[in-house]
């Protein structure tokens, strides 16, 4: 599904939600039992708690260890997290095909929610009923693990094929979540990506004020930009950005709340439900206005991935996140891209083609060519700048059928363009602006285009396998800042194989 297409879904299904939660017709969460699982007994009260000098976090097990609580003790802000329904909290959802997803004995989903599909989320379902916790420990002072089987969101009472598994460790302000889906899916369909959160925060009416970077000069301390404020309109729907520092924040009217980091994720969607009037207001956790941020990834589900990703939540002022960022940063954030397909697609996607699955077992990604048609894989958006990584190669198989073999490979570039820094204007869910409206900010904000180098194929040493050795400083249009590459095979017959793909910086 295309992207934008999927995210106006989600507007659409929140609008359905401010109207009529259901889970509110129903009351506590309830259950249903898989036979032969067994799950945890949580007793009488089902919140635990993890927590140092600085922070407070707690899980509800009664809805799949969903993070309900989150404080920040040195400013006393109480909780910071809303729980208006089983779909806010900070939790984990996921999104693959097909497009309504109908259960194994006809289940149909809520009329509201089917064009989100197979959508599996933490904390239950639109009905109410709660996702549930397979085990759940506290690991020394710091630490917590649940592993939940989670319910389908659209469709009411439905266990999902599929087991979360979250490790939440605490940092001096804030913790990390460490994420895993594993897939045991009955209906083995390659679907095609999509976007994912990864994972959704939603907090209390507060925390209103979203704040991020936009720009291509990410950790040199450039000034910050707010895209929600007080009386200005913005925040539903959701808006959608291209942040290089891979952080996103939403704050209170002193400058303080949560950030979230996320290194793999430069897009984001986020912003205020709930109408300009109640920004900032005293609203707790069982009222619908809500902030909500969800860095944003395109991925493949296969039915039986096992797929983990690692996000940071900070509490504090909008310096003390920022600056945790550009700590954390340096340790988990590459400078230069480099994909090497050992275990994983290291989120790549493909058009006109699909690949062998998930687990690459060491022999990188394996698709098929097309004889009409041009197959594509891509690299996910990401940042770099020209000057660091001026060298490319790409190693694999590339050599196709004999009767056409493949020669050369056409490297497709995406540049990081003055629009990315005001996307969030031009690409807010529902396209709020005029048309006026927008083409004056595409007018002084441009998009820069899409450019393409040939780049002959030559047998690799040893003659095992082909490389692509490309001198990216003989390339004019290749300056600046980019976002994404893409490689174009052309037409033939039979298979190739993607086993790395590498920029560097060239001896000088």
């Amino acid at each position: 599904m295309n992207k934008h297409a999927l995210v106006s879904l989600f507007a659409v299904a929140f609008l359905s939600l401010l109207a009529s939660p259901l889970w509110a017709q129903t009351g506590a969460p309830m259950y249903v039992s898989k036979p032969g699982e067994e799950y945890f007994d949580f007793g009488d009260e089902p919140i635990r708690y993890i927590e140092n000098d600085r922070v407070k976090v707690g899980f509800n097990l009664a809805i799949g260890g969903a993070v309900v609580y989150l404080e920040d003790k040195k400013n006393n802000s109480g909780n910071m997290i809303n729980s208006y329904d089983w779909g806010r909290q900070i939790q984990l959802s996921y999104y693959s095909g097909p497009h309504p997803f109908i259960g194994p004995n006809g289940e149909k989903p809520s009329d509201s929610w089917a064009g989100l599909g197979w959508n599996p989320i933490q904390a239950g379902d639109c009905g109410g009923y709660g996702s549930r916790v397979l085990e759940f420990k506290i690991i020394g002072d710091d630490q917590a693990f649940v592993k939940a089987r989670p319910m389908l969101w659209p469709n009411i009472g439905l266990l999902a094929e599929c087991v979360f598994e979250c490790r939440y460790r605490l940092i001096d302000n804030g913790f990390e979540l460490e994420a895993t889906i594993v897939n045991n899916r009955s209906d083995k369909t390659r679907y095609s990506a999509h976007g994912q959160e990864t994972p959704a925060l939603y907090t209390n009416a507060p925390w209103y004020k979203l704040v991020t970077y936009l720009g291509d000069k990410p950790y040199e301390n450039e000034p910050t930009s707010t895209l929600v404020d007080l009386r200005d309109g913005n925040g539903w729907p959701w808006l959608n950005y291209y942040s290089p520092e891979r952080w996103s924040a939403l704050l209170n009217a002193d400058n303080y709340g949560v950030g979230v980091f996320q290194p793999n994720s430069v897009r984001a969607a986020a912003g205020f439900a709930g109408g300009d009037g109640n920004k900032g207001q005293a609203l707790g956790e069982k009222d619908s206005p809500t902030g909500y941020i969800a860095p944003h990834e395109s991925i493949i589900l296969d039915w039986n991935i096992k797929y983990t990703y690692r996000t940071t939540f900070i509490v504090g002022s909008l310096d003390e996140i920022r600056q945790t960022v550009y700590s954390l940063a340096q340790k988990e954030v590459k400078k230069t891209p480099a994909w090497e397909f050992k275990n994983d697609r290291q989120n790549w996607t493909y058009a006109n083609t699909t690949d062998e699955g998930w687990n690459l077992q060491g022999k990188g990604l394996t698709f098929s060519l097309l004889p009409n048609e041009s197959a594509i894989a891509n690299s996910p958006d990401t940042f770099w700048q020209t000057k660091d990584a001026d060298k490319l190669e790409i190693t694999g198989d590339f050599a196709g059928s004999d009767a056409n073999p493949v020669e050369k490979l056409t490297l497709i570039f995406t540049p990081v363009s003055p629009a990315d820094a005001c996307w969030y204007l031009q690409w807010s869910e529902g396209d709020k602006d005029s048309a006026k409206d927008r083409a004056e900010k595409e007018a002084t904000h441009p998009r820069l285009p899409e450019f393409t180098v040939e780049a002959p194929l030559k047998r690799a040493v040893g003659g095992k396998g082909w490389t692509v050795t490309v001198d990216l400083t003989k390339v004019k249009e290749y300056e600046g800042a980019m976002r994404r590459i893409q490689i174009a095979f052309p037409p033939s017959e039979g298979k190739v194989n993607l086993k790395s793909l590498k920029f560097s910086k060239s001896a000088q």
